[in-house]
């Protein structure tokens, strides 16, 4: 083929619209004169039909002529010395394709290995003009070129290159397990499951492992370090193992270096490769500080901080502020559906004033507390004492209590909790209160006592105090006592001595103690703590943010003092503290002298990272900087997003639920088979965890079978529950003897784990270990139980209480501000530490609640009814669970064996709420409650009821005897003889008179 020269001229009309002269010549058609070069061959060249013309679009020209003018052999010519001058250049194309084509195989062989994401985008940018050429085919076609040769894999390769490499990912994997077979087969006692397997040959940039409980994490990760070894993907001191704790550490070094060859493997925890860093880096040896090892020695020196800031006369306001108003985060009332719920609150949290009185609410703690700092001696709920000495009941509740009494001024103080307008909460019967109020303002009158009123308006106004204040100064003008007699305000010092002496203090010191690791841990600058803003936990308070906000920075002040002279006493002795271990190595790994200076010595081509779940972001980043600090290396995580339970230090599921936005490029794999517990607890146990969707979903498969639900609830008190438990598992080690005869576990000793949220419940375990010597019993928290296992375990005091499960302890706010975020789920941690403790057991778990008690964990497991089993107190049949407490309307009516038979009391405790029903006398097996005229049984079946006293209101009509006439009338039960202050009504007994007693 040959440029061909070809010059035409149009008539008239064509010049005189369009052009009137084209020619073909070797540089390209020139138009009236003009030259325009042959287009490329990816540029367009064709003809494009018109009603009367026709267009030659030319590249990025277009040239229109008539119909009627001698067009087709200029156009067909065009087109022809178009290709002709193209082809050198596709040649040219063509050829080199067929250079990439061949390089690209013999990469391709020598790659050998699985093919990263950081591989494929490698190849991709390094064929990028294959990518262009092979568009090209059609017109190598044209030229006759042998396009067969392009049939090839970097075709296949650039046409779909996810494609491609996860069907060369999959060969290569199915080869490595076959070549890698013998390898899996007897690393450990059991073959690994192919799902572990898999973990091992991936060689991705980034693996996740998710190994729920008793999948063989540890072992995965000893198996990947002898597969890296044995296939030369690795050197021994190239793998870097990472854990968290030494016993972690330990547990993986036995299992890795039972192989000679791996021995070289790097296995430490964070804390100690943080260390080596800075060592190695600044070619000095590193001394942990005392402070960071020994956490009493820690505590001695937050409380010796605490007591120089309250001893320097500088710090007096700051001190009084915290100890004196912000000892407490404060929460918005409102936030609460009912006052029982918010009474719960304020006991699991145990809000305690200064006078070392439990209160009822914030608002009443700020009384208490002016009350104490100014020096005014008080009661907190004293009985009301008539003038003539008795005690007086109010109508409808028990004996009166005002909130407050004042000696000095001989004066009571009721705090109600109304809005200007007089209205209550909305879940408060407004009418109802009115009348209790009325009622209390007209017995004072009438017993002439002085009662003295606040509001929850003064407070909600910020008004509270100076309200209190001008009330008090009153009451001294009316009875004649000199102010300063009265108020004789107490100074910081002795107001922290109270906040030592009530036990107060070591709150103060918890929350300062992990203030400080919680700082030293993040990345914030003390500055930046200025512009904090303590987190609202509702949008519908800003008096509660406020006052949060205010607290927050009265202990600013504090913790400025704390953590300066901290870091002055590490400086001072030249130590450091874990948390340094960890910020001065990030910051060392990413200097760029860092290999330089370190002698290449943390140069690794595989980091390994164990328990990933409770990671945090100062340890990702470390990670990640070693990672990206070595060619090529990789990082592989095993966690278990259901086992995070360390939040409070800091820990991040988000960096494992959301590993791929945060690492990289990432191959997740799911280890589904637990060796541990039988199918029974992991079906509870799943459902359980999963309830929660910002989990992530897998499915587990398990080693072992049991046809018989394995998951126990126990509604009773904990002696009769640990009875019933121990006297099960004995009765289910005698029943399998015969199936164990011969096996390991028919040597060894059975093990009893005794898991609580808090050390606390299980103060009583030896005596039980004494009563079953066969049995060996141990007792842990449940965050100490992680990692652990036992054939059977018992979940203690699983109650809805402060200290149950899930614990009631809310976090305070100014932690909050550092920890990472949590999702919205109701008690998400707390959620995963429940099922940390249910995954323990390999044969059976005995979860324990008391009657009434129950918390919402256990009500959710009684749901599951096929697959528990529930043995319930004997006097659950006593128990209504739909009848609420009717003086607080949140606790449970409990049944309670006292001296005298069967009462029923509140759940909440007497402190919170003093409501005590006795049962019904007829049918014994519900309490009495009451309406606006009777007293009734609370058991739908049983009709007895029994006229209120219309006196008293309290009382309760019951047919009486004369003594002197023998007629029978009706009178108040609460009369006492030759007590004045007791209710006398009395009435003439009714004609139908069966119903009373």
């Amino acid at each position: 083929m040959e440029l061909r020269r070809h010059a035409v001229e149009f008539g008239f009309l064509q010049g005189l619209f369009f052009a009137q002269k084209a020619s073909l010549c070797e540089q390209g058609l020139t138009i009236d004169g003009k030259l325009f070069s042959y287009p490329n061959i990816d540029e367009t060249v064709e003809v494009r039909e018109g009603w009367f013309t026709q267009t030659l679009v030319w590249g990025r020209n277009k040239f229109t002529f008539f119909r009627f003018t001698p067009r087709k052999p200029l156009f067909k010519l065009a087109k022809h010395n178009r290709l002709v001058f193209c082809r050198p250049a596709l040649l040219q194309t063509y050829e080199g394709l067929l250079v990439d084509i061949a390089k690209f195989d013999s990469e391709w062989r020598l790659h050998r290995r699985y093919l990263r994401d950081s591989d494929r985008v490698e190849f991709l940018k390094s064929y990028s003009n294959a990518f262009a050429s092979f568009k090209q085919l059609d017109h190598f076609k044209k030229f006759k070129f042998d396009v067969t040769q392009l049939d090839c894999r970097l075709a296949n390769f650039i046409g779909e290159p996810k494609s491609y490499t996860a069907k060369y990912n999959q060969w290569w994997q199915e080869k490595q397990l076959v070549k890698h077979q013998q390898l899996f087969d007897s690393l450990e006692d059991n073959p690994l499951t192919p799902l572990q397997r898999e973990a091992c040959v991936i060689d991705e940039n980034n693996t996740l492992v998710i190994a729920g409980a008793g999948t063989g994490k540890t072992s995965t990760m000893a198996a990947k370090a002898a597969y890296l070894v044995k296939e030369g993907l690795a050197k021994p001191h190239e793998i870097l193992m990472l854990a968290y704790g030494n016993d972690a550490m330990k547990e993986l070094k036995e299992r890795v270096y039972t192989s000679g060859e791996l021995k070289a493997v790097k296995v430490s925890t964070f804390h100690g490769l943080g260390k080596e860093i800075i060592q190695f880096y600044e070619s000095r040896s590193t001394q942990v500080s005392v402070l960071a090892t020994d956490d009493k020695r820690f505590t001695q020196f937050i409380d010796q901080q605490i007591d120089e800031i309250v001893a320097d006369p500088k710090m007096a306001d700051p001190v009084a502020d915290y100890f004196g108003r912000y000892l407490y985060p404060q929460v918005n009332e409102l936030d609460f559906d009912t006052q029982g719920q918010y009474r719960t609150y304020i006991k699991d949290n145990e809000i305690r004033a200064l006078s070392g009185d439990l209160v009822k609410s914030f608002q009443e703690l700020m009384i208490c507390n002016y009350l104490y700092t100014h020096g005014i001696d008080f009661e907190y709920e004293p009985r009301y004492k008539a003038k003539n000495g008795g005690g007086v009941s109010e109508p409808g509740k028990s004996v009166y209590q005002p909130d407050f009494y004042i000696p000095a001024l001989d004066a009571y103080l009721e705090h109600f909790g109304i809005d200007k307008a007089g209205n209550t909460r909305p879940d408060i019967d407004k009418t109802a209160y009115k009348l209790s109020r009325e009622w209390k303002i007209a017995l004072h009158e009438h017993h002439q006592t002085c009662l003295l009123q606040t509001f929850s308006w003064q407070a909600d106004r910020g008004e509270l105090e100076k309200c209190l204040e001008s009330l008090l100064c009153q009451r001294c003008e009316q009875i004649g006592l000199a102010e300063n007699e009265l108020f004789k305000p107490i100074s910081p010092e002795e107001v922290f001595i109270q906040v030592k002496a009530l036990g107060v203090y070591r709150n103060v010191s918890r929350l300062m103690s992990s203030f400080v690791s919680l700082f030293k841990s993040s990345r914030f600058p003390l500055s930046d703590l200025e512009s904090f803003k303590v987190s609202r936990a509702s949008q519908s308070n800003d008096k509660a943010s406020a006052y949060n906000q205010l607290r927050w920075r009265a202990f600013l002040h504090l913790f400025r003092w704390v953590i300066t002279r901290y870091e002055q006493h590490l400086t001072s002795l030249n130590t450091i503290d874990f948390s340094d271990m960890i910020s001065q190595a990030v910051k060392m790994s990413g200097a760029r002298d860092f290999h330089q200076k370190t002698a290449g010595r943390f140069r690794f081509k595989y980091i390994m990272v164990d328990e990933f779940q409770d990671i945090s972001a100062e340890r990702a980043k470390l990670v990640t900087q070693l990672r990206d600090s070595s060619p090529d290396c990789a990082l592989f995580c095993v966690g278990d997003d259901w086992q995070a339970i360390y939040r409070f230090t800091g820990s991040d599921l988000r960096l494992t639920t959301d590993f791929s936005n945060r690492f990289g490029a990432t191959k997740a794999v799911t280890l589904d088979k637990t060796f541990r517990f039988n199918n029974r607890i992991e079906k509870v146990a799943s459902r359980f965890i999963m309830a929660n969707e910002a989990q992530l979903k897998k499915s587990l498969t398990t080693h072992t079978v049991s046809d018989n639900p394995e998951v126990c609830l126990l509604i009773d008190s904990k002696e009769a529950s640990l009875a019933l438990a121990f006297e099960n598992i004995l009765t289910h080690i005698s029943s399998n003897a015969s199936a164990d005869t011969g096996s390991n576990s028919a040597t060894r000793a059975v093990t009893v784990m005794v898991i609580s949220r808090f050390k606390s419940s299980l103060n009583d375990l030896a005596s039980w270990q004494k009563r079953h010597p066969q049995l060996k019993i141990r007792g842990v928290s449940a965050h100490a139980s992680k990692g652990k296992q036992a054939d059977f375990v018992i979940v203690l005091d699983v109650n809805d209480d402060k200290y149950g499960f899930p614990s009631k302890i809310a976090s305070d706010p100014i932690l909050e501000m550092l920890l990472p975020q949590l999702d919205v789920y109701a008690y998400t941690e707390e959620r995963r530490l429940f099922y940390v403790a249910l995954s323990r057991a390999k044969k059976r778990v005995f979860v324990q609640a008391e009657l009434g008690r129950e918390s919402i964990f256990v009500k959710e497991l009684m749901q599951f009814k096929e697959d528990v089993n529930c043995h319930l107190s004997e006097l659950a049949a006593l128990y209504i669970d739909d009848i609420n407490c009717p003086e607080c309307n949140e606790g449970k009516l409990i049944p309670t064996e006292g001296p005298y038979g069967v009462y029923y009391a509140c759940s909440l405790g007497r402190h919170y709420c003093d409501t005590k029903l006795e049962s019904c006398p007829s049918c014994q097996s519900a309490p009495m409650l009451r309406n606006e005229t009777h007293h009734f049984c609370a058991s739908g079946q049983c009709l007895h009821q029994v006229p209120v006293c219309p006196e008293c209101i309290t009382g309760k009509l019951i047919k009486r005897t004369n003594s002197k006439s023998g007629k029978a009338f009706l009178a108040c039960n609460q009369h006492r003889v030759n007590h004045a202050n007791s209710c006398k009504y009395t009435a003439n007994l009714p004609i139908k008179d069966e119903a009373l007693t």
